[in-house]
């Protein structure tokens, strides 16, 4: 039965970088699934230090999304209106056509408000540029940290 548990635990982790190319799939919440198989199922404990980092790494991830997109939006140009149609870009990009409309949408959204607010299409442009390299940040951001994750997960069983 212990099998059947470890291979839930290789398919959540999976699942979770699956997340990063599909959106829809609640990709952090999977490694946490992750953890409470393996505490719960196959019944040995995780360090608390193993609990706390990946709570810090779970409201880093969160974060990040919100964070590096207004970031990057404001940096090459864009008004607190492209930041804010970036945001929504992303949250209605799971659902148009995933997993290309958490791209495209937020492009899309900042490149129209940023059209109308500044009338031209060369900053329009740059501004939603901005919400593509958000998008390419966070995503290698999410690799690190679920990378980071698994090995401390497998540190913490194996060695600790």
């Amino acid at each position: 039965m212990e099998a059947l548990w470890w291979i839930l635990i290789i398919l959540s982790f999976g699942l979770g970088y699956l997340g990063l190319v599909f959106p829809a799939i609640p990709s952090i919440l999977m490694f946490w699934v992750a953890a409470f198989i393996y505490k719960y199922l196959v019944g040995d404990e995780l360090s608390i230090m193993f609990w706390l980092v990946l709570i810090v790494l779970t409201i880093l991830v969160f974060l990040s999304d919100m964070a590096i997109t207004q970031y990057y939006v404001k940096k090459l140009g864009g008004t607190k209106a492209g930041q804010v149609a970036a945001i929504i870009g992303i949250i209605v990009g799971m659902f148009v056509y995933p997993p290309l409309g958490v791209i495209f949408v937020p492009i899309f959204l900042v490149f129209i408000v940023e059209l109308v607010m500044f009338r031209k299409v060369k900053p329009a442009f740059y501004a939603s540029l901005g919400s593509l390299l958000a998008f390419v940040t966070t995503t290698m951001f999410k690799v690190i940290v679920y990378t980071l994750i698994v090995v401390w997960f497998l540190l913490d069983i194996f060695l600790f």
